[in-house]
This record gives structure tokens, sequence and C-alpha cells, in this order.
């Protein structure tokens, strides 16, 4: 791989990345109740994440690059990715419905019920999809397992086979933990809300990251984007008809 192309791709990376970090701003907002933000503050948001995701795809493509992940992905494989995508997204509804949602503090029901327009429900599905991907995925996940491969040893395919579910339960954890600043927004951190918040994004990671793991960063991607369209769209308005 030469350097014009690496290069390309970092610039790929970091620009839709970017672009899914602005998108979800309307979204932020509207759950916060704000209407507006102040122009320093969107500036200074919009850096943050430029200079994260320039180190994030910069060393993910150093790690991939040794560890043989991809960023492209086939049709074919797409096409898996989105079915395995909605499947996520159904199957993180259905362990809400059945064994959270009766116990969640009113604030967070209600923060879930918002009618919060389908535009911005839609962006927000851009920054999972892209942006959360290119970090957890693309950099954590492939970092992680660049450094378990180096102690780790053993049989070839079972010391890295190893090391990808150790690295992917870790990511999927980290996952889930980082939803929990949105969620102390809205309510008080107690033990239950802590355990939804890592068993629900906690599975969609482990899932998102073996379709990164066997299909590619793009598969990933769309899985993931996928599972939010469910999760912020099809469910919202599945139960507003019910």
């Amino acid at each position: 791989m030469n350097l014009n192309s690496n290069v390309s791709q970092i610039i790929i990376l970091v620009a839709i990345g970017l672009a899914g970090a602005i998108a979800i701003i309307p979204y932020s907002l509207a759950l916060r109740g704000e209407i507006t933000l102040k122009p320093i503050m969107i500036v200074l948001s919009v850096v943050q994440s430029l200079i994260l995701l320039s180190a994030a795809s910069i060393v993910g493509l150093l790690a991939n690059r040794s560890l043989g992940l991809i960023i492209k992905s086939d049709p074919g494989k797409l096409i898996i990715a989105v079915l395995i995508g909605l499947a996520a997204g159904f199957l993180v509804i259905g362990i809400e419905k059945f064994i959270f949602s009766s116990r969640l503090p009113e604030a967070l029901v209600e923060a879930g019920n918002a009618s919060l327009p389908l535009w911005k429900r839609f962006l927000a599905c851009f920054y999972g999809g892209i942006t959360e991907e290119i970090l957890m995925r693309w950099f954590l996940l492939s970092g992680i397992l660049w450094l378990l491969t180096r102690f780790l040893h053993g049989p070839a395919n079972e010391t890295v086979a190893a090391a990808f579910w150790i690295a992917n339960i870790l990511v999927a954890i980290l996952f889930g933990l980082g939803h929990l600043p949105a969620t102390k927004m809205l309510t008080e951190l107690t033990p239950l809300i802590v355990s939804r918040a890592l068993i629900l994004n906690g599975i969609a990671g482990l899932i998102f990251g073996w379709v990164f793991w066997k299909y590619g960063l793009a598969a990933a991607m769309v899985s993931h984007f996928c599972a939010d369209i469910v999760l912020h769209i099809i469910g919202p308005v599945l139960s507003r008809i019910g």
C-alpha cells in the first residue's frame, strides 16, 4: 500500500467521521432541550472531533495494515451486514422492552418517547454508523487486538481468534460505558441504568465488532447504521402506532 493510498484513506475516514459528528448535533440538542448552541461551542466540538478522528484513523490504519483488516467490503457482504444490523436493532429493542422498560426512571422513559423530528433521528444514525465505528472498531478494537497479538503465544489462528474476542469484549464494555455520560444528563446512574447500558450497547458492540472482523469496516458501518435506524426511527414509530 503506497503513501498516497494511505493518505487518501485517512482523509476519507476523517471526513466522513467528522460529518457524522456534525450530523448528531441537532439530535443531541433536542434531547437536552436546547434550541441552539453557541457558535464557539460548535467550533470547539468540531475541532475536538477532527483531532480525535485524525489520530484514530492513523493509528487504526497502522494496526490494521499489520492485522490484515480492511475498510472496503464486497456488495454481498454489505447485504449481510444490513440484515445483521436490522436484527441487532430489534434484539436490543426486545431486551429493552421485556427486561428494562418497566424498571426505568420516568425521565429516561420520557426521553425515549420524545417526539423528536425524524430528520434529527435519521442524522443521528450517521454518527453511530460512521463516527463511532471509526473510533471504536477501526481504532480501539484494532489497537487492542494488535497489542494482544504481540503478547499472546500459540498456534497463529487460535492466538488471533482468542485475541480478537478479548479485544471485542473489552471494546464492547467501553462502548456501553461510553453511552453513560449522555444518560447521566437525563437521570441518576443507578446499578440498573449502568447494567442496561452495558448489556444493550455491549451486545450491539459485540455484533458490530464481529462484522468488522469478518467483513471489514464498511460492513460494520452499514450494520451499525441499520441498527440505529431500527432504534431511532422504526422502534419509536412502531411504539406510537402501538
